[in-house]
């Protein structure tokens, strides 16, 4: 998993309870980033990657109708 504040990248398996040590929430169901602690949420991955894609097949048909 690439961790989407910092952009270190990490085995979320080899976490010991997902990263949640400091939390305080306790079944949040985000895994944090092992670097910077920021909580990224496995179920949003998905749709970020969906928007990444768009956006960059936007970005190359506006270069290809200049």
């Amino acid at each position: 998993m690439k961790c989407r504040m910092c952009g270190f990248e990490f085995d979320e398996t080899a976490l010991e309870n997902r990263g949640c040590s400091s939390c305080g929430k306790h079944g949040c169901n985000s895994i944090h980033c092992p670097n910077c602690g920021f909580a990224n949420s496995p179920e949003l991955d998905d749709e970020f990657e969906f928007i990444v894609k768009l956006k960059d097949r936007i970005r190359n048909r506006r270069k290809a109708s200049n």
